[in-house]
């Protein structure tokens, strides 16, 4: 399938974190394995995706280095979610209106 957009954060504990956006409008997301710059990539796998898809997705970070991301609806409206702790293993809050 192809991706037509694409943005990257760091996680808390060093590791890149990519995510995109399918042709369908569905978020996929894969991340370095460790932190070791040479370390592979795990496969892409589904991200929680707002109803109806999105067009555009971004990453900022909060004041204590959580991802947060933003998407573009396919309505327009913009969403936010974030991860729920610093764990770089935590769950992903659910999506809001920005």
């Amino acid at each position: 399938m192809s991706r037509t957009f694409i943005t990257a954060g760091d996680l808390e504990d060093g590791r890149i974190q990519v995510f995109a956006v399918d042709s369908n409008g569905n978020i996929e997301s894969r991340w370095k394995e460790t932190s070791d710059p040479n370390s592979g990539w795990t496969g892409w796998s589904a991200f929680q995706t707002p109803n109806g898809g999105v067009t555009t997705i971004g990453v900022g970070y909060l004041s204590d280095k959580r991802m947060q991301l933003f998407a573009t609806d396919r309505s327009g409206n913009t969403v936010s979610c974030w991860k729920q702790t610093t764990n770089p293993n935590a769950a992903w809050t659910p999506w809001t209106a920005f």
